[in-house]
């Protein structure tokens, strides 16, 4: 009877790794270029006025140009085993943010300092300490809303796991505040350049326009996400076995166990160091909403604050490098999963199949009649996240052609905008298209299949909400136009 059960459990099947799944959505795509024809819609360029009043130039494809194409382009063996190489190299830039925030801010960890405020933060809460999770939700909401930082926070994932399951939470709580918190902010986005910004430069509209209804939706996910997280931490105080990373929370902790009774003194040099992190905050805002600062400036500035940190820890060069070095091995999963996502792109654009997609999903919106035309680009905009999982590689794309719909069905761009910033945000912490949700996973060791059974139910509040809120942008004419 035991070798029968212990047979069955070894036959049990088990969800694939993050890279395997990477690899079989890339097949699938592959196999589905003999089926889906080959179009293409000509590109065109588009100027328009930034916040800062200089001029900005994409390109973006010509609504008017789609056509079928004449050649067989349907995917080889070697262009599918080369696509997650060519995937990587196609986002170095985010891989190597990835790296050195991570790396900067496993410097910032070494010291303390943040086990030491944070730790003493949730020890006076006492009782109250569930208070920390809309405190966390508002800064990582107002991050992703101002200057859209996502995968550049993935660094606070280890930082604080250790403490969350240390206070009777858990991991996926952890990613939940982290990525969670951020995709809510992108839902609400009020002034961020890369998904709002280029999305109403695209449609012609006033850079930021809309900037009260924008702060209103900002603050109603806040609300919701706190509510829902805070309901879910009040469940685990109760009785932390509930969790379903119980088990595997248990081994990490057994690790990276944070004594609560026996926290790091919050000394002057501590102090001197989160301040050093906040001014790195505020300096990274400056940077992005006036000089358009990307991932290279935004390392830069992550390396700088590491030197800093290291000074005022009265620490050498010798250490400041080979805890870099110690904070980036911890990231090697994680970084690699995004460009093994961008892999399934990859497969599309050499297939020449994401246009037909696009086009054929824009068809659909085209025949629904006028008063469904605003619940139509919302869905339209949802389900293309799943398949282009960038908020402004989605605006570049579905704008065009979406924001002309508009005008046709009677519909404000300002609301087609509202639609593609939502339905673009949503789905960032549960696509598994995203690189960024497996690098994320990677760091808390949740697995994927894990991270779906808890999450899908706060997406399908979220995604109704979003609902309601682009109903209410149509209703009240959202503008200028």
């Amino acid at each position: 009877m035991e070798i029968t059960a212990k047979k069955a459990q070894k036959k049990k099947l088990e969800f694939p790794r993050p890279f395997a799944v990477m690899m079989i959505l890339a097949l699938i795509f592959a196999i589905l270029s003999y089926v889906i024809p080959s179009s293409t819609y000509e590109m065109t360029q588009v100027t328009y006025l930034q916040a800062d009043g200089t001029e900005k130039v994409r390109s973006v494809v010509d609504a008017s140009t789609w056509k079928l194409s004449e050649e067989d382009l349907s995917i080889s063996f070697m262009q599918y085993m080369t696509s997650p190489i060519r995937g990587m190299e196609a986002v170095p830039d985010i891989i190597f943010s990835i790296f050195i925030s991570v790396g900067c801010f496993y410097i910032v960890n070494e010291t303390g300092a943040i086990v030491a405020g944070v730790g003493r933060l949730i020890q006076k809460m006492g009782d109250r300490k569930v208070l920390i999770v809309p405190v966390l939700v508002t800064i990582f909401a107002i991050l992703g809303s101002t200057v859209g930082t996502y995968e550049e926070v993935l660094c606070f994932i280890p930082i604080l796991c250790p403490i969350l399951i240390g206070a009777g939470y858990d991991s996926l709580l952890v990613v939940a505040l982290v990525m969670g918190s951020g995709a809510a902010g992108f839902a609400g986005a009020t002034v961020n350049p890369f998904t709002l910004g280029v999305a109403q430069g695209i449609s012609g509209l006033p850079m930021f326009s809309g900037l009260g209804f924008h702060i209103g939706v900002l603050i109603a996910y806040i609300i919701l996400v706190s509510v829902m997280l805070m309901a879910y931490a009040k469940k685990l105080e109760k009785d932390q076995t509930k969790s379903l990373m119980y088990e595997m929370d248990k081994v990490f902790i057994e690790n990276n166990r944070v004594d609560f009774d026996n926290l790091p003194e919050f000394n002057t040099t501590r102090k001197i160091i989160l301040g050093i992190v906040v001014g790195t905050v505020a300096v990274l805002i400056y940077g992005v909403l006036n000089y358009g600062w990307y991932f290279e400036e935004l390392s830069a500035l992550f390396m700088v604050m590491a030197m800093l940190v290291t000074v005022v820890h009265g620490k050498g060069i010798n250490w400041f490098c080979d805890t870099l070095v110690a904070g980036m091995k911890t990231m090697v999963t994680g970084a690699l999963m995004v460009g093994f996502a961008r892999a399934i792109l990859v497969i599309m654009n050499d297939a020449q199949i994401l246009h037909t997609i696009l086009h054929w999903a824009a068809g659909l919106v085209t025949k629904l009649p006028d008063y469904m035309a605003v619940v139509g680009q919302y869905v339209f905009q949802c389900l293309m996240n799943y398949i282009i999982p960038s908020g402004s590689g989605q605006a570049t794309a579905t704008m065009p052609l979406m924001a002309p719909l508009a005008d046709l069905t009677g519909l404000n761009r300002q609301v087609a905008v509202q639609c593609e910033v939502i339905g673009d945000a949503l789905s960032n912490p549960f696509t598994p298209t995203a690189g960024n949700i497996h690098a994320g996973l990677a760091m808390a060791g949740i697995p994927y299949v894990t991270w779906v059974k808890y999450w899908w139910k706060f997406i399908a509040v979220e995604y109704a909400l979003g609902l309601v809120i682009v109903i209410i942008a149509d209703l009240i004419n959202l503008g200028p136009f």
